[in-house]
C-alpha cells in the first residue's frame, strides 16, 4: 500500500488576485461589487459623481452594490476610495456590466 502525501492546490494562484481594470466605466456600463457596511449604517451613501442601488444579498459582505458613473472619469479605483472614505468596506472584485 502506498500513501500519496502530496495533493493537487485546490486552486490555481492567478486567480486569486485577478488585476482590477483602471479604465473608467462608460455611461452604457454600470460597477458591480460587494461590501461590508458600517455597523450603524443600514442605508446607502451619498457618494459625489456616483448613482447607486443596494440588495442585501451577497457572498462575502453584507449588500451588493451597483454603481452607475455619473462623470466618465470615474472607474473601479475611484468607486472603492469614496466608499472607503465614508466607512463601508469593498470586498473582492469590481465586476463592470454593460447595460
Amino acid at each position: 500500500m502506498t500513501l500519496n502525501t502530496h495533493s493537487a492546490p485546490t486552486f490555481r494562484q492567478s486567480q486569486m488576485h485577478a488585476p482590477q481594470p483602471t479604465h473608467p466605466a462608460t455611461p452604457s456600463s454600470v460597477l458591480l461589487l460587494e461590501a461590508v457596511m458600517p455597523v450603524a449604517e443600514q442605508t446607502l451613501p451619498v457618494l459625489p459623481g456616483w448613482e447607486l442601488h443596494m440588495w442585501p444579498v451577497a457572498r462575502l459582505g453584507d449588500v451588493t452594490l451597483e454603481a452607475r458613473p455619473l462623470r466618465p472619469e470615474l472607474g473601479p479605483d475611484d468607486l472603492r476610495t469614496a466608499l472607503q472614505n465614508v466607512g463601508w468596506t469593498p470586498l473582492g472584485r469590481v465586476w463592470t456590466q454593460r447595460i
